[in-house]
């Protein structure tokens, strides 16, 4: 029943019409009954299939005509859910307990910024308040006042007369005791007898009890080394269903050194390929690059302080297993 949801549907069932914001809108921000029908027959008069298309969607629902004033809020949409939903984003990717861990430290983030911003702010109300007072005040020209007695006044509004009760903070127009700040009906009452407007608003806007809503923050949570056994059986998780695979989705395993064979483009014959032969050091002698002694590589080398081995060129003929002795041996014997 978001509003703003209700809009986007309708565009998407009539792409080719050109919907006005305003006409909707008006439908949805309306505050009495008055003033809802006005915007319905608008619409009306607009389209006839999106008049019926959103009364369908019952406005009783989305316009603020049918609210109650109880809670003291004229939000049509869920704004504040799609913004929480758009910050979670990141968290939903990750596993079960991880994504709560994300979520409650985003939680602990936040609501320290708003207490710090809360904090600062000097005023007696919110910001708000006074915004919506100074743009209530430009309508002030066109009201006029005739009181009635026991604090109720007739306010005219463009020859419309609305009823004020300063003892009870409401108006017909229902602005007051929805939104909790005066109107600008009630403004042209409070400023005709030189009183102040924010004595005459919701106490739910004072910044005191903006402050109050993080007196209680989330408390930190302690590692995993920090908890005290329970003794209870671990949780383990459910086993999973392993498909099994069927014959033809088996596939033989290749040898260790068996080549892999490739197919020719276009046809379902195997291309033949040469066998490659692996090169061991099998029946060699492993010798030091540093001492030039058997056994060992430089890396591993016990002989530290040597100067390096730098091992002469053999002749032509002469085998790497034939150390220099072996060679004058069989120098000798020739």
């Amino acid at each position: 029943m978001c509003a703003r949801h209700i809009y986007g549907n309708l565009r998407r069932v009539y792409p080719g019409k050109e919907l006005p914001k305003d006409l909707f809108w008006a439908v949805a921000k309306s505050f009495n009954v008055g003033e809802y029908e006005i915007a319905l027959k608008q619409l009306k008069n607009f389209d006839v299939r999106v008049y019926e298309a959103v009364l369908l969607k019952n406005p009783h629902n989305f316009s603020r005509a049918f609210f109650s004033s109880t809670p003291v809020c004229e939000d049509v949409s869920n704004n504040f859910s799609e913004s929480y939903n758009n910050t979670l984003n990141t968290a939903r990717e990750m596993p079960l307990v991880e994504m709560l861990e994300t979520v409650r430290r985003q939680a602990m983030i936040r609501m320290d910024m708003r207490k710090t911003k809360a904090f600062r702010w000097k005023g007696k109300y919110s910001e708000k308040v006074a915004n919506t007072i100074k743009a209530e005040k430009k309508h002030l020209f066109e009201c006029r006042v005739i009181p009635s007695g026991n604090g109720i006044y007739e306010v005219g509004e463009n020859n419309h007369p609305h009823t004020v009760d300063m003892g009870a903070k409401t108006c017909v127009c229902r602005r007051w005791s929805m939104t909790g700040i005066p109107c600008r009906h009630a403004l042209r009452v409070i400023l005709k007898k030189k009183l102040d407007p924010l004595d005459y608003v919701s106490h739910w806007y004072l910044t005191s009890t903006w402050r109050k809503q993080y007196n209680d923050p989330i408390c930190p949570v302690n590692g995993i080394n920090f908890w005290r056994s329970s003794g209870e059986a671990t949780i383990q998780p459910p086993p999973r269903d392993v498909p099994q695979q069927t014959k033809q989705q088996k596939k033989r395993i290749k040898g260790k050194n068996e080549s892999p064979q490739k197919k020719k483009k276009g046809k379902g014959v195997e291309a033949p390929t040469k066998k490659r032969v692996k090169l061991t050091i099998e029946g060699k002698t492993t010798h030091c690059g540093r001492c030039g002694v058997g056994g060992h590589n430089s890396r591993k080398c016990p002989n530290h302080g040597c100067p390096v081995y730098r091992p002469r060129k053999q002749p032509s003929g002469l085998s790497q297993d034939e150390g220099p002795s072996q060679a004058s041996q069989n120098s000798n014997l020739g």
